[in-house]
């Protein structure tokens, strides 16, 4: 009875989803690959055909054990599709030559069916060339484009992109691992000129071949990432009227930008940002972080603070601070050009402590005047390295008295492992088991007490390291975390009191073992009556 109600729930459930409109059942199938889809048409006649009208579609060689079964497989797929049906997107992951039949044809089928999202990842172990001839398209608005080595990559890139792209509605665009062939016509356009409507794009791990630098001219573009470029990049040039968000990462050449909207600069490297800009206005937001500031570096940083003089929302990593507040000679008693400023943050970006390392000065009252006159009434945050770390070792040490607190309350309840092991005074022993068993009753002594000091040196050592790091906080800092680290203290004597109080317990009892063992050895010898 109980198998029938469970096939008839099953066929409710299974009812229930293919009473679903196509629309959800395709967006359902967008999540696994096409050859999956089509597994489902064993499912119900419901389910026979409805993959033929799937706009998502994803192929991927590597479920095939070959690159011919796999063209077999999509010349079948894309022939029994109904020919209708526009595609949406398309997820391709394959591995061989771009220039592949079924590759080719996959990519024909979907710009004749209107495509707008295409996400291409290739395998390679060898550098090829991409040819963009194969790209074209009037209806793709996203293309991300993924090269991956099977082997290690070191400082070269695994694909060549050897002339412009012609995607008129192009919108978004996302190259990883990519070298840019540039001519001197393409370094004067923009090798992606010919994207009218590009809005979004981002370049990571990226080279150059025949120039050192090439330029991005695009009316519409607001949203521009640049991530890991090679050091032959020297120069480049983004032209961008609308040009909204830079997000600038380990990218080391320079940045002549004009824009007239810049709202945001986020920037990470481990050397300054070096950048030019004809911008009618600096961004409103900017988050600055030189990962490995040196002092030669001071009156770079300096002038590109200047360039900021109209943000509102500023964010400095600790270790530029630092480099400033002791570096000589940098005219900081200017006044501040931060006029408009609502927020500068402070936060470290390398989070390290040596106990024998002498406290910096974080921010010096000269370098303070000089980002903060300006704006009086801006909100100012300093997030020093000690206090993360005192966080961090705060948190460490609750979850290690928890654990010991809830240890202690498992063996409360009468489960401590060396119940069991008591001696029954019932049993009768030769000598040599007696002496055995004193040799391991007086080693289990030694190993309880040991793991119970353990347990209370780390706890000990924990309160130590946060108080050696509260002594290094500013006054008005400690008093926030002192709170804390008082209650620490508090349930740190308890914890370690129960530890004591439970190695008295177990020396004693391994006494009255011993005791008894002892006793046994005793009479064992002694001629009976």
């Amino acid at each position: 009875m109980d198998s029938v109600h469970g096939k008839m729930r099953r066929n409710v459930e299974g009812d229930r989803l293919s009473a679903l409109p196509d629309d959800l059942i395709h967006k359902i199938l967008s999540f696994i690959d096409i050859k999956e889809a089509i597994e489902t048409s064993v499912l119900s006649s419901r389910w026979r055909f409805i993959w033929t009208s799937l706009p998502y579609l994803s192929f991927t060689t590597e479920d095939f054990s070959s690159l011919p079964k796999f063209s077999k497989f999509v010349s079948r797929v894309l022939s029994h599709r109904n020919n209708l049906t526009e595609v949406y997107s398309v997820k391709l992951t394959f591995r061989g030559k771009v220039s592949q039949v079924a590759i080719k044809r996959i990519l024909n089928y979907a710009f004749s069916h209107n495509i707008q999202q295409l996400n291409v990842v290739c395998l390679f172990d060898n550098v090829i060339e991409f040819p963009l001839s194969l790209f074209s398209s009037q209806s793709l608005k996203h293309l991300s484009w993924t090269m991956q080595l099977d082997r290690p990559r070191r400082y070269h890139y695994s694909s060549c992109i050897t002339s412009t792209w012609e995607l008129p509605t192009l919108t978004t665009l996302d190259l990883h691992c990519v070298t840019l062939c540039v001519d001197e016509a393409d370094k004067c356009i923009g090798i992606f000129s010919k994207c009218a409507n590009l809005k979004n794009l981002r370049l990571k791990e990226f080279d150059i071949k025949g120039s050192n630098g090439f330029s991005i001219c695009h009316p519409r573009l607001s949203n521009l990432t640049l991530e890991n470029s090679h050091y032959n990049v020297k120069v480049i040039n983004v032209v961008a009227p609308h040009l909204q968000n830079l997000n600038v990462r380990f990218c080391y050449a320079e940045l002549v930008i004009s824009t007239c909207v810049l709202a945001s600069l986020l920037y990470k490297g481990a050397l300054p940002l070096h950048i030019s800009t004809n911008s009618v206005h600096s961004p409103e937001k900017a988050d600055i972080c030189v990962t490995s500031p040196h002092t030669a570096h001071a009156d770079q940083i300096v002038c590109l603070l200047q360039q900021l003089h109209n943000v509102k929302f500023l964010s400095l990593n600790l270790e530029i601070v630092e480099l400033l507040s002791s570096s000589v000679g940098l005219h900081l008693h200017q006044p501040s050009p931060f006029v408009n400023l609502k927020s500068l943050n402070i936060h470290p970006e390398r989070v390290y402590w040596c106990e024998e390392e002498p406290p910096k000065v974080a921010m010096s009252t000269e370098l303070k005047r000089y980002l903060l006159d300006g704006s009086p009434g801006a909100a100012f945050t300093m997030v020093l390295r000690e206090e993360i770390l005192a966080h961090k070792y705060t948190t460490e040490l609750r979850v290690l008295l928890e654990k010991e607190k809830a240890d202690m309350a498992h063996l409360d309840q009468g489960k401590t492992p060396v119940e069991s092991h008591k001696p029954k005074v019932e049993m009768k022993l030769n000598s040599g088991e007696n002496i055995a068993q004193i040799k391991s009753c007086w080693k289990n002594l030694g190993v309880q007490i040991e793991a119970g000091n353990e347990k209370a040196n780390l706890i000990i050592s924990k309160l130590q390291r946060i108080e050696k790091v509260l002594t290094k906080l500013p006054a008005s800092k400690r008093a926030k975390i002192q709170p804390c680290f008082s209650s620490l203290c508090g349930e740190a004597k308890i914890a370690i009191s129960q530890i004591t109080d439970c190695m008295k317990i177990q020396c004693d009892e391994n006494q009255d073992r011993l005791s008894f063992w002892f006793h046994e050895l005793a009479t064992k010898l002694e001629p009976s009556s």
